[in-house]
C-alpha cells in the first residue's frame, strides 16, 4: 500500500490531498519558554516577532530561518526548549493540576515532561521514563540544561515488575511510524511502510494497557502519536475500550482540531489546519473518584546545613545516594524504579569538599551569580580559564540573567567547571 492510499483509508480524499500538499510548504517551528527563568511577557518583549501558541500559554510559533533560536546563547543557557508546535499542544489538553502525581511513560527527549514540570513547579514531582538508556540520557541532558528540579528520570520496563505506584495523570506518547515527521525528516519518509505501522501497533497496544493499569481510579491518560495511521491511533484506543472500563473525554472544541471519522472523541492536529507537523490526541479516563495525594512531613538533613541554606535548599526533600546529594520539592519513595536522576543533583562529596553540580547551577536564581560580559562568556563557553582577584572558592557565573555554571577560583584563576560536552565555539 502506498502512502497516499494509506492516508485515504483514514481521511477523506480531500483531506488526504491537503495533508500531502502541506509537506511541500515551509515548516513552522515551536519554542516552549522555561517560565522558571523568565515571564511570558518579558520573553515576548525580547522576541516580539514570535506568534503566541493557540493552546500553550508559554509556547510560541516562529520562523527558524528569520530567528535562529537554536543558535542563540539563550538556548544553551536553558531559557527555552525547541519543540514542534503540534507536539507541544497535546499536554495542554491533559489539564495537569497542582499537586498531582504525573508519569510520562515514554518521555525522551523530554518536551512533554518539561511542560508538565513547569506546570507542577514545586507542588509535585513528575516521573519521566524511557526504556532506552541512551534516550534517557538525552532526557537528563535536557532537564539539566533547563534546571528543572522536580523530574525523576527512570529507565524501566513496566511490563516486567509489579508493585508500582499509581498516578493521577499519565502521558503516553508512544513510539510510532512517524508519518507526521515526513516534512521534517526525509529518512523517516523513506523508512515508512505499512508493515512497519502494523509491527508497531502490537507494542502500542501493550503500552496503553500498561499505562491504564498505572492510572488511579478517576485518573486520566493522554495518548498521542505523530502518525496519521488509524492502526496506530484509533485502533489502539479501541483495543483499550473493548478490554477495560475506560472511556474517552472530549477536548474543548476548536476549529484547529480535526475529529476522527472513525472514533468519537479522538482528534488530530493536521498540518493543513494547524501550523505544526501534526499529532493524534486522545484523552482516556478511568472511572472512579480520584483520591487526594498525601503530603509527607518534611525532614531536614543536618549535614552541610550551612551550604544547603546558602542555596535555599534546606527546606526541601534532600537525599544522599552514595556521595551525591539530590533534592526534590516533595516526598518520593522509590518503588522498584531504576533511577537515573532523582530530581535536582546538587553536590558531590569528595573527601571533605562539597562540589556543586552543574544541574544545581541551572536551577538557582541568577541573583546569586557573578555576571560575565559577552567576551568573557564566549571564552568561558569555549572552556577557557578566566582571571580574577576574588577569594578562593566556588562561584556561580551568569550571562544576560541566565546561569552558565559554577566555577572554582584558585589563586586568581577561574577554573572552568562547565561540562566538556556542553562547551561550544560558535559564539
Amino acid at each position: 500500500m502506498d502512502f497516499k492510499t494509506h492516508l485515504e483509508t483514514n481521511f477523506t480524499p480531500i483531506d488526504a490531498m491537503r495533508i500531502l500538499e502541506s509537506f511541500k510548504r515551509k515548516r513552522t517551528y515551536g519554542v516552549l519558554l522555561n517560565t522558571n527563568k523568565m515571564s511570558v511577557e518579558d520573553f515576548h518583549a525580547l522576541f516580539p516577532e514570535l506568534e503566541k501558541h493557540p493552546f500553550v500559554i508559554n509556547g510560541f510559533l516562529y520562523d527558524e530561518e528569520k530567528l535562529p533560536l537554536s543558535e542563540l546563547p539563550f538556548h544553551d543557557l536553558g531559557l527555552y526548549y525547541l519543540q514542534d508546535p503540534s507536539a507541544m499542544a497535546s499536554v495542554s489538553f491533559l489539564n495537569i493540576l497542582s499537586g498531582e502525581n504525573v508519569l510520562d511513560l515514554c518521555a525522551a527527549p523530554g518536551g512533554k515532561t518539561i511542560q508538565a514540570s513547569l506546570i507542577l513547579k514545586n507542588s509535585a514531582n513528575i516521573i519521566a521514563n524511557d526504556l532506552s538508556f541512551s534516550r534517557a540520557q538525552k532526557l537528563i541532558s535536557n532537564v539539566e540544561r533547563l534546571g528543572l528540579d522536580n523530574v525523576i528520570i527512570i529507565n524501566n520496563d513496566f511490563s516486567k515488575i509489579k508493585g508500582y505506584q499509581k498516578f493521577d495523570k499519565i502521558i503516553l506518547d508512544v513510539p510510532c511510524s512517524g508519518s507526521m515527521m515526513f516534512r521534517k525528516n526525509k529518512e523517516v519518509q523513506e523508512d515508512w511502510s505499512i508493515n512497519k505501522v502494523l509491527s508497531l501497533q502490537k507494542k502500542q497496544k501493550e503500552l496503553i494497557q500498561i499505562a491504564y493499569k498505572l492510572l488511579k481510579d478517576g485518573g486520566e491518560l493522554l495518548y498521542t502519536t505523530c502518525s496519521f495511521a488509524i492502526q496506530e491511533n484509533e485502533e489502539v484506543i479501541l483495543s483499550l475500550l473493548q478490554t477495560t472500563n475506560a472511556f474517552l473525554l472530549p477536548l474543548e472544541k476548536s476549529e484547529l482540531l480535526y475529529e476522527s471519522k472513525h472514533l468519537n472523541k479522538a482528534y488530530y492536529l493536521l498540518p493543513h489546519l494547524f501550523q505544526g507537523e501534526g499529532q493524534f490526541i486522545c484523552k482516556v479516563k478511568k472511572p472512579g473518584l480520584l483520591s487526594k495525594n498525601k503530603q509527607k512531613p518534611f525532614q531536614q538533613i543536618n549535614e552541610h546545613l550551612k551550604t544547603l541554606k546558602k542555596y535555599e535548599l534546606s527546606e526541601r526533600y534532600n537525599y544522599w545516594h552514595a556521595n551525591d546529594l539530590y533534592s526534590l520539592p516533595t516526598f518520593f519513595i522509590n518503588k522498584n524504579y531504576n533511577i537515573m536522576r532523582q530530581g535536582l543533583k546538587c553536590f558531590t562529596l569528595k573527601g571533605k569538599d562539597l562540589i556543586p553540580h552543574h544541574h544545581l547551577s541551572r536551577y538557582l536564581s541568577a541573583q546569586q551569580s557573578t555576571t560575565l560580559t559577552y567576551e568573557q562568556f564566549k571564552k568561558y563557553f569555549r572552556g577557557e580559564q578566566l582571571q580574577t582577584k576574588v577569594a578562593n572558592g566556588y562561584y556561580l557565573l551568569s550571562y544576560e540573567g541566565l546561569n552558565i555554571s559554577f566555577c572554582k577560583v584558585q589563586n586568581g584563576v577561574v577554573k572552568n567547571l562547565l561540562p566538556k560536552g556542553l562547551r561550544v565555539f560558535k559564539y
